[in-house]
């Protein structure tokens, strides 16, 4: 914990070197008198974690700005050249938020002070892209300027390894050690030399091979007949999607208006997240005026993908479990699957999948939460010459790959293809809906309830520690009054996984559960799998949560 004395220090010495930059004068002037603000701007230092920073904008070291940014990538920069590569290179893309563009810059600047060639994207450009371009370009490293689906409060900085999916351990560390070296204002090389602007023809080739992965999906007159409202969420998603779908037949697609051109606080949507039905509030009006068929979302940096529709009079936002088992439902159907092929999930998504998967004979296979580790195990197959063992990849949180030419979820391509089996199940006389339900007669039904539990600060962190041991060491044989069959724990069994912070259980009824602390927001999330709605480890979560949310109050 910095001393009062030690943050007035710091608040002091950015005071000096940033006399010339008056948006950072501005700010800094702005909360000289509120000790909050200065022990919250110049208290921790924002750190590099899992794969990169994410962070509130704002001044000082626990904040995210261009001087935090810059460090970062003088930290990156003195990793990549300590490991004696031969000619290394970057790209760099960045999306629709506030300084997004210019901290992709500032980044470019330091690499190729480093004597490090960069590729900068001369327009904002999606995850997906920035993965393939990545491949494509034998980059060794990408940085993706981004904060996902967060509010337009954050920014972020995501680094990528030359396989094209995000850094894994113990590289998130070593890059941290090498930036913990590192000044905010001494010792940064910069240099314009190295960087070269990327043109449209990465993203014309990306496109190409989306619409090689649908060609001979449903026919023209199916795809003409389907009406569509999209949203980019006024995101990096707009021409990219637009492009695609046209360019798959699609031609009946009106996009929302207040959505469509970038804009960084989000005024239409705060929370820019296609998992959230308040995303939908523009799109619906536009659903109800035209009656279309479906309303398609993709996240700021678009690498998630959403849909809703209106059935039987109530309008409905499908969940990213809902949508991969309607996909996977849908290839099988349309590309039936070929022997040993396999699909990979995440530990937390539906297990509705692999009954959908044994039906066709296909494997499953499961990573822990985070796409990256799909990416991993892509690259591992193209390493053994195996990529055609991929069939299909998701996570619950909305994140879908339909094939292997990316190493990272892809919402340009699953737009695309949400589109095509809307218009095949449409052609065939029903929705998504109809069709949803059509699965759960075959297959069963697995009722999902996810819910995350916030516990902010110092306290917070405490008492999600406490949580954690609870149920590691208490909630063993039930959780309240819900038996429990079976528990494993990611973090000291042997399951063929990394060690993880995460609990599952299997529940007498049937039913199972989930839980692990997020590794980027201060909560504990919750994942269950339902035989019915009245199964009772529903009502004993959320009574716990409210226990230890009352014990934190305190």
């Amino acid at each position: 914990m910095k001393t009062t004395e030690t943050i007035v220090n710091e608040y002091n010495r950015w005071l000096k070197n940033t006399a010339e930059d008056a948006y950072m004068q501005r700010e800094l002037l702005a909360i000289q008198d509120d000790p909050n603000e200065l022990a919250e701007c110049f208290g921790p230092e924002l750190a590099f974690g899992t794969s990169g920073l994410r962070g509130i904008m704002g001044p000082g070291p626990s904040r995210l700005n261009r001087y935090v940014v810059r460090r970062v990538t003088q930290g990156l920069a003195d990793y990549i050249n300590g490991q004696n590569l031969d000619a290394p290179s970057v790209v760099i893309s960045y999306d629709s938020r506030l300084f997004s563009q210019e901290f992709a810059e500032e980044a470019a600047r330091v690499l190729s002070g480093n004597d490090i060639k960069v590729w900068l994207f001369d327009v904002m450009t999606p995850v997906p892209i920035l993965s393939y371009a990545i491949g494509r370009l034998t980059c060794d490293y990408g940085i993706m300027i981004t904060a996902s689906h967060h509010t337009g409060v954050f920014n972020g900085y995501k680094v990528y390894n030359h396989h094209g999916y995000q850094i894994l351990s113990p590289e998130p560390e070593e890059i941290l050690a090498a930036t913990s070296k590192c000044d905010f204002f001494e010792g940064i090389k910069e240099s314009e030399e190295r960087i070269l602007k990327l043109d449209q023809r990465i993203t014309n080739d990306f496109i190409s091979e989306v619409l090689a992965m649908t060609d001979g999906f449903p026919d023209g007159e199916a795809k003409a007949k389907l009406k569509l409202i999209y949203t980019p969420l006024n995101g990096t998603g707009n021409a990219i999607v637009r492009r695609a779908l046209a360019q798959s037949g699609f031609r009946d697609v009106t996009v929302v208006p207040a959505q469509e051109n970038p804009d960084p606080v989000f005024t239409t949507c705060k929370a820019p997240n296609p998992e959230k039905v308040a995303a939908y509030n523009e799109a619906f009006r536009l659903l109800d005026r035209d009656q279309a068929d479906l309303i398609i979302a993709t996240d700021p940096d678009c690498d998630r993908v959403g849909c809703a529709l209106t059935h039987k009079g109530t309008k409905t936002c499908l969940t990213g479990n809902q949508i991969a088992v309607l996909m996977l439902d849908f290839l099988c159907l349309r590309k039936p699957p070929q022997e040993g092929q396999a699909i990979w999930r995440s530990i937390v998504s539906t297990p509705l999948a692999d009954r959908i998967a044994a039906k066709y004979g296909l494997d499953v296979e499961t990573t822990l939460t985070g796409f990256k580790y799909i990416g991993e195990k892509i690259s591992k197959l193209l390493v053994a010459g195996e990529t055609n063992r991929f069939y299909f990849g998701f996570e619950e949180s909305n994140g879908f790959l339909m094939s292997p030419f990316v190493r990272d979820k892809d919402g340009v391509s699953s737009a695309v293809l949400i589109a095509e089996m809307a218009a095949w199940h449409k052609k065939e006389g029903r929705d998504l809906i109809d069709r949803l339900e059509e699965i759960r007669e075959e297959y069963g039904n697995l009722i999902e309830r996810t819910r995350s539990f916030t516990f902010k600060g110092l306290q917070g962190r405490e008492t999600m520690t406490e949580i954690m041991r609870y149920f590691r060491e208490e909630a063993v044989e039930a959780v309240g009054n819900a038996a429990v069959t079976s528990r494993r724990d990611y973090l000291v069994e042997d399951t063929g996984l990394p060690p993880a912070n995460v609990l599952e259980y299997q529940m007498e009824d049937g039913s199972s559960m989930l839980i692990r602390p997020s590794g980027t927001e201060p909560k504990i999330k919750v994942y269950q799998y339902l035989v019915s709605a009245e199964a009772p480890v529903v009502h004993e979560i959320n009574v716990l949560m409210k226990k230890f949310e009352e014990q934190s109050a305190k």
